[in-house]
């Protein structure tokens, strides 16, 4: 997951499969071409607020009975139903694996989304993306 420019977000609200594209260009990019597509990520996306996120997820995660955290590394593990997530804070990106149902993963997304509406998630392998909180158009009449 990368947090965008709010410009960004608003420029390519509904063109998100551009955006996807990018982050899947770069995945299969040579070492010079990544270099390039790193500066157009780097434009595009700012640098998370490590601390912001650090302090927002302890918030409101510290309830959850099997929520763990290790300096930049989150986990939460559910029984009823089955599903672990971890999420780790980079500079630039987040990285969120899970098994199971969706519901440990979705404790993190609702932290996110409170904290900045202009998180993009990006999954590779399984050619999905969009944002954690959709962007609402400002319509000029």
């Amino acid at each position: 997951m990368y947090l965008l420019e709010e410009e960004i977000a608003r420029h390519y609200f509904g063109q998100e499969s551009k955006l996807f594209h990018l982050f899947l260009e770069r995945s299969k990019a040579t070492i010079e071409q990544r270099l390039i597509i790193d500066k157009q990520v780097a434009y595009i996306s700012k640098p998370l607020p490590s601390l912001l996120l650090q302090q927002k997820l302890k918030h409101a995660l510290k309830f959850v009975a099997n929520y763990q955290m290790k300096k930049q590394t989150h986990y939460v593990e559910l029984h009823h139903p089955e599903s672990c997530a971890e999420l780790i804070i980079y500079e630039n990106k987040l990285s969120l694996t899970s098994e199971g149902s969706l519901e440990a993963e979705t404790l993190f997304f609702e932290v996110l989304r409170k904290i900045d509406p202009c998180f993009f998630a990006v999954n590779l392998e399984g050619y999905r993306f969009g944002w954690l909180n959709p962007i609402k158009q400002v319509k000029l009449l």
